[in-house]
């Protein structure tokens, strides 16, 4: 028997936070792993090392916690018969379930119906305020790209509206290393919470179509980290890398903010989706992910390649940035040497700022070892 279900769709950050608001330390609070022991038990008692007495009576317990994480560690039938095996040994007062899959959430509605209670992670309004801020940010970190501010913040106003609940899909596009994936975690960073970005272009087919598609519900999905972000900002990397088959996908996330797989289903109507690219125009674009997939963009968003001041500019931040972090020895050690005006001059040639962050960072640790640890 359960007194009480509570359902939570969100972040498990949040999840954590409703457990502590919820629950009492001086309470009874076993984890869903433990049921399963005693579920096992009943199945092979030689073998579960829990006590025949344990399994005489029903074990009252004030709560039971079920975390994301655990679906992946039981069999595909305990999905199916999770309320009867939540409740094969214990009488609990209050049951936490994070994130179920469909199974499990249909086992527990088909049992409680109307008597569950939903809670679920609150992603902020946008707002002309929050809108400021996110220009105000992305303002400050991104150096230069001032056209790509401005189409990023207008393609976001059409939320403020909430005339309907399709996610804003923003194109990104450009050379490598010139702002795009910066501009996605401060736009995350001003509107709350840790970036969900995905790389499909770093898995192999097979992998990739279970993760977009889903497939054995221990296994990680598209959907499932969707539904566990913590931000409304998701960022997709090199999304036309992603093979052009699995485009069909996301139409209806994109259409509706509505996306099933096999063992879930998400709703992302308030979402704002920064897909990135490194083509040089819009009509490579449209080439490569097809009429259908291109018009469901809202809009593509240029990056241009950086002048040298502005590389400068970012050389000096970095350095800043690096100097502050070290001990007073080791930053007279950097400072007496020719890497920042180095830098500073070579900037120019440099087209990808991620290498050269890499060659100034490798330049200031490769002196650092030889003065401190090889020497």
């Amino acid at each position: 028997m359960t007194d009480r279900i509570v359902i939570f769709y969100g972040s498990k950050k949040d999840f954590e936070e409703l457990i502590a608001r919820e629950t009492d330390k001086n309470q009874t609070t076993i984890p869903f792993m433990e049921l399963i022991q005693h579920y096992n038990a009943r199945l092979r008692p030689n073998e579960s090392g829990v006590r025949e007495s344990a399994l005489s009576h029903n074990i009252l317990v004030d709560n039971c916690i079920v975390r994301a994480d655990d679906y992946g560690s039981v069999l595909e039938h305990v999905l199916s018969n999770f309320v009867n095996i939540v409740t094969l040994n214990h009488d609990i007062g209050s049951l936490f379930v994070h994130n179920p899959p469909r199974k499990v959430r249909d086992s527990l509605r088909s049992t409680y119906g109307d008597e569950i209670e939903y809670f679920n992670t609150e992603y902020p309004d946008l707002t002309r305020e929050k809108l400021k801020e996110v220009y105000s940010n992305i303002d400050a970190d991104i150096l230069g790209q001032s056209n790509c501010k401005k189409q990023i913040i207008s393609g976001m106003y059409r939320l403020i509206t909430k005339t309907n609940n399709k996610p804003v899909v923003l194109m990104l596009y450009g050379p490598s290393g010139v702002g795009k994936t910066e501009s996605a975690k401060s736009i995350s960073k001003a509107m709350g919470g840790e970036l969900l970005r995905i790389q499909f272009s770093m898995m192999q087919t097979t992998e990739a179509y279970n993760y977009v598609f889903g497939a054995e519900h221990s296994k990680g999905s598209f959907a499932r980290d969707m539904m566990a972000r913590e931000s409304n900002i998701i960022l997709i990397d090199e999304f036309d890398k992603v093979n052009s088959a699995f485009y069909n996908a996301f139409y209806e996330l994109f259409d509706e903010g509505h996306y099933v797989d096999t063992n879930y289903d998400v709703n992302l109507g308030q979402a704002i989706f920064l897909l990135t690219c490194n083509f040089g125009s819009e009509e490579e674009i449209k080439k490569k992910l097809g009429p259908a997939m291109f018009s469901r963009i809202g809009c593509c968003v240029e990056y241009e390649e950086l002048s040298t001041e502005q590389k400068q500019a970012i050389v000096q931040n970095w350095y800043n940035a690096i100097i502050s972090s070290l001990k007073e020895d080791e930053k007279k050690e950097i400072q007496k040497t020719d890497i920042l005006d180095w830098f500073l001059k070579n900037a120019e040639r440099y087209d990808n700022i991620r290498i050269l962050k890499t060659k100034l960072e490798n330049a200031v640790f490769n002196r650092l070892a030889e003065a401190f640890v090889i020497a």
